[in-house]
């Protein structure tokens, strides 16, 4: 699995960039995209304490520009968000030669079946339901990632 470079990206979003993080974690950068602030702080706070760099985006416009200034390790992205949503997110980045390989996952608060068959069709590596368990989320991570 190819993975990307790591690097920092210093956006408004990216809060969580590495403070109080566990020195012996790989220090791979993850993207989490949401449009809920508790989701996003929740997530974000449980990747960092995992030793994760975090940086966030408000949905997958804000992501998809977020992603012109580095190349994340993973791509954790919520379905139903504001002016691009998940799908139309991913769907994008498989259209980018450099972006296409990232692991994605997506969140989503729905389960329904037509959504899951959607999420499906554009090849994520996992598909985890809301509200979301912290403890999931980073075995999710790691898991992708091996």
């Amino acid at each position: 699995m190819q993975r990307g470079s790591g690097g920092d990206f210093q956006g408004s979003h990216s809060a969580v960039q590495g403070e109080g993080l566990n020195m012996n974690a790989t220090r791979q950068t993850i993207l989490v995209v949401d449009d809920q602030p508790g989701t996003r702080r929740l997530v974000a706070y449980s990747l960092q304490k995992a030793g994760y760099r975090v940086v966030t985006a408000v949905n997958g416009k804000d992501a998809l520009e977020r992603c012109c200034g580095f190349r994340p390790d993973l791509i954790l992205c919520d379905i139903m968000m504001p002016e691009m949503n998940g799908l139309e997110f991913r769907e994008k980045l498989l259209a980018h030669e450099t972006l296409r390989n990232v692991p994605f996952v997506f969140l989503s608060a729905r389960a329904q079946t037509d959504e899951v068959l959607a999420a499906r069709k554009l090849d994520p590596m996992g598909y985890i339901t809301k509200p979301v368990e912290p403890a999931k989320i980073v075995e999710t991570v790691k898991r992708c990632l091996e």
